[in-house]
């Protein structure tokens, strides 16, 4: 059976998400699937953090450095020039040939777009080719504009890309894509495996996480600093507005400056995850244990709001995938939107 590779059009649409819970399906299915990244980033630690958490889902025996050969850290740029250009390759092969004796096939995550990686020769075009892969391209919603990636994508792996899945689509464009983008991909040569819809659980972000991307200090509530926060609003109207304000969205984050007592008082009233107080404010013992007895978390940055806010999108707006309590929802999720028999007969 021929592996798989999980490529992008960039980074943060699903990846991780569609490697998973194929490797889940199929395993329903009676195929061994296992997971391999050929190349990673760690952050923190010498790991990859979506091979780490692949392992664990998956329950996978293999060395964790061969699920994940080559990894990039801060000085990538500057080992450009060196071995490891000349000997990456090899090394993701090495590992490859491992892992895909042990297992019936191999889901192979692509490293963020399909062309980064280009300066080690590691992009995801160099490393389809060089282990003989099919593709599956996943792309993240973003209007017309990526029909084009897909149609680039597909001139360069040519017969070697399977097809697309669209992930992260609101539920109001589903209609345009079934009945507009797949049928004119399928004119150009490309299948549509599946729609995966915008999902806020997969959305969603630990209020731990939070804390740590805004250098923020837990005033009250790091007890619940495992809850997820599924959008943030901005609290800077006034008090009269605020109530309707906040009650637009559930599970949420609410940024406010921590002398607005009033407003701080309005987002308790509705469902709330965290409150993140900026100016380095603490409001009145009154205020938190309020904030208390809603368990809710209550986090002071130094910073201003523009700032906190800006923090913020950056974290939300990619499907997130690293909290074991998203794995039947990834597997749900797989199940229902993807063809994964298909695939699976295409594979073969």
């Amino acid at each position: 059976m021929n592996s798989l590779y999980i490529a992008s059009t960039e980074g943060g649409g699903g990846k991780t998400t569609l490697a998973v819970g194929l490797c889940l399906a199929l395993r329903s299915r009676g195929v061994d699937a296992g997971y391999f990244k050929p190349v990673g980033v760690a952050e923190q630690g010498q790991y990859d953090d979506d091979a780490v958490f692949a392992a664990d889902i998956l329950r996978l025996t293999e060395d964790p450095g061969d699920l994940c050969p080559v990894v990039l850290h801060d000085n990538a740029l500057r080992a450009a020039g060196s071995a490891l250009q000349d000997d990456a390759m090899d090394r993701v092969v090495d590992a490859f040939q491992r892992s895909v004796v042990v297992h019936d096939v191999l889901i192979c995550e692509g490293l963020g777009e399909i062309w980064q990686g280009r300066f080690l020769r590691l992009s995801g075009a160099d490393v389809v080719a060089r282990l003989d892969l099919r593709a599956l391209l996943v792309a993240k919603f973003a209007g017309t504009r990526q029909l084009d990636d897909v149609c680039y994508t597909h001139d360069v792996l040519r017969k070697r890309l399977l097809g697309v899945v669209f992930s992260m689509v609101p539920e109001t464009r589903i209609e345009v894509v079934e009945h507009h983008y797949t049928p004119f991909l399928a004119e150009n040569g490309i299948i549509s495996y599946g729609i995966l819809p915008s999902d806020s659980q997969l959305l969603a972000v630990p209020v731990a996480d939070i804390a740590a991307a805004l250098d923020g200090r837990f005033i009250v509530g790091e007890e619940w600093s495992d809850a997820l926060a599924e959008s943030y609003l901005i609290g800077a109207m006034s008090a009269e507005h605020a109530l309707s304000y906040f009650e637009r969205a559930p599970n949420k984050v609410v940024v406010v400056g921590g002398d607005r007592e009033d407003l701080i008082l309005a987002a308790l009233r509705t469902p709330t995850a965290a409150l993140v107080l900026t100016g380095s404010y603490v409001p009145t013992p009154a205020v938190l244990e309020r904030a208390t007895d809603a368990h809710v978390a209550v986090i002071s940055v130094d910073g201003d709001t523009v700032a906190a806010a800006d923090g913020l999108r950056r974290l939300f707006g990619r499907l997130r995938v690293h909290e074991h309590s998203k794995i039947d929802r990834i597997g749900h999720l797989v199940e229902e939107h993807i063809a994964v028999d298909a695939l699976l007969a295409a594979l073969q």
